[in-house]
């Protein structure tokens, strides 16, 4: 039925901002949830390790970087180490 009511590039364009999804002038929280949406539009599944990887990347650099020199194993864990920073 998806092939009849979407383009065929409807795929691809989900890529687009899935992967240039950066937190800019929003909180944590609010990066978080679109963040968990995007994905869910494009019917786009990853491994635990690239989701980790991509909402560290589009975090502040700063919060980032604090966040990556804790211990994670999750996205919970990430995003739970990028909201103490944000405080």
């Amino acid at each position: 039925m998806n092939k009849w009511f979407l383009p065929e590039s409807y795929k691809q364009d989900m890529y687009n901002p899935i992967f240039s999804l950066k937190q800019n002038n929003i909180s944590v929280s609010e990066c978080m949830r679109e963040f968990e949406q995007l994905p869910l539009r494009g019917d786009i599944h990853e491994l635990q390790e690239q989701i980790v990887a991509r909402f560290l990347n589009g975090l502040k650099p700063l919060i980032a970087r604090k966040a990556e020199l804790q211990t994670y194993f999750t996205l919970n864990d990430v995003f739970k180490l990028a909201l103490k920073v944000e405080k």
